[in-house]
């Protein structure tokens, strides 16, 4: 929404800070060696800054507008920022300087405004860093002539750019392709909805009755009803290591790309997708770009925190036959080994230091620093 900015205070630049001592000198050397010239200029410069000053007394307002174009990218991608400067006072504006942080570009000369006119600049936007990028407030700063005062006003709110990781083609693991609907185990809390008839049992309360076996009804001499379910479906997940001493911050980034990589192609492939991070965060949501769109705003925002590694608990979190991705840098065999007796199959990235990959039986281990070489390997082992 737009905002007012209008002046807050005044301050002198190092020019008009400069005149002001020099006019200081010229008055002590004009009064000690007897030179009226000298305090006729130690005088004038004074009068130069109370004149600067005057003018920059004068209140500016102006609405401030804002937009975001995209408000979400990929780290490195291009983004936009485009403002709307209205002036809504009865009088004319003087031109003034837009400062709009956090980058230097959004230094912007705007000329005088006359009563309801309004001017547009728009620029580039730093997105080399993964990360929630908070733009503003903007400062509408006014200077005399001369550059000796300065006066500035603040406006705008901020808005926020989310920085996504940036993500690289990977295939979807065969494990985590959903099956027909009539294979598979019956998952132990079913979803509603589900078509498949697996048996006729007797109504309990909070059964449908549309689902209500007259025939068996009939038969048996009590209510009997169709049980529909739906087998379990393979799941997806995703476990990162986000604790402050298991990577450096080049092998935690690397990690968040293959993370943010990987659950965008499940989550877009229509797999229950899955998040989970050592320090407790947990997010699963519907499958589809939508939910692609949640994880990847929550890779956006992840850091390296502190934590302890508790086994139970995230192997607790695993769900029986999910294909599991593990990345960091610190996961211990014990941990590894009782995840994968829960998974259907389990692939270590390891961004830690260089050396020999460690041999897990049973694991698929992928030892890379980078993230496009580690994306390359992960796509030779879907392919395999």
């Amino acid at each position: 929404m737009p905002s007012t900015a209008a002046a807050r205070g005044l301050r002198l630049t190092r020019r008009g800070t400069g005149l002001l001592v020099a006019a200081a000198l010229c008055l002590a050397a004009g009064l000690g060696l007897g030179f009226p010239l000298l305090r006729l200029i130690a005088g004038a410069a004074v009068a130069v800054v109370v004149v600067a000053v005057l003018s920059c007394l004068r209140r500016v307002s102006v609405d401030v507008h804002r937009e975001l174009v995209p408000d979400r990218v990929e780290r490195g991608d291009a983004a936009v920022a485009t403002l709307t400067l209205t002036n809504r006072s009865r009088r004319r504006t003087g031109g003034f300087t837009a400062i709009d942080p956090p980058t230097e570009e959004a230094r912007l000369a705007v000329q005088p405004l006359a009563p309801g006119a309004s001017a547009e600049r728009a620029y580039r936007l730093p997105t080399g860093r993964r990360g929630l990028l908070t733009v503003g407030p903007l400062t509408v700063r006014r200077t005399d002539l001369l550059g000796l005062v300065a006066a500035d006003a603040r406006g705008g709110g901020t808005s926020t750019l989310l920085v996504h990781p940036r993500r690289h083609r990977v295939g979807v693991s065969p494990g985590a392709h959903p099956r027909h609907h009539h294979e598979g185990i019956i998952a132990p809390r079913p979803m509603a909805g589900s078509t498949d008839l697996r048996s006729v049992r007797e109504y309990v309360i909070g059964d449908e009755l549309r689902h209500v076996h007259w025939r068996a009804t009939a038969k048996t001499g009590r209510m009997m009803v169709r049980e529909y379910v739906d087998p379990a479906q393979p799941r997806f997940t995703v476990l990162l290591d986000d604790r402050a001493d298991a990577l450096d911050e080049d092998g935690f980034e690397a990690a968040v790309e293959i993370a943010a990589s990987l659950t965008h192609a499940s989550a877009s492939a229509g797999t229950q997708t899955r998040l989970l991070t050592v320090t407790g965060l947990d997010l699963h949501p519907h499958g589809g770009l939508t939910g692609s769109r949640v994880l990847q705003d929550a890779l956006c925002a992840v850091e390296q925190g502190s934590g302890e590694l508790d086994r139970e608990l995230l192997v607790s979190r695993c769900d029986s036959g999910t294909s599991l991705v593990l990345l960091g840098g610190g996961f211990d065999t014990a941990l590894v080994g009782a995840l994968r007796r829960r998974a259907r199959e389990v692939t270590l990235f390891d961004f830690g230091p260089a050396g020999p990959a460690p041999a897990l039986p049973g694991v698929t281990v992928i030892k890379e620093r980078d993230a496009v070489v580690a994306a390359a390997a992960w796509n030779r082992a879907v392919a395999a």
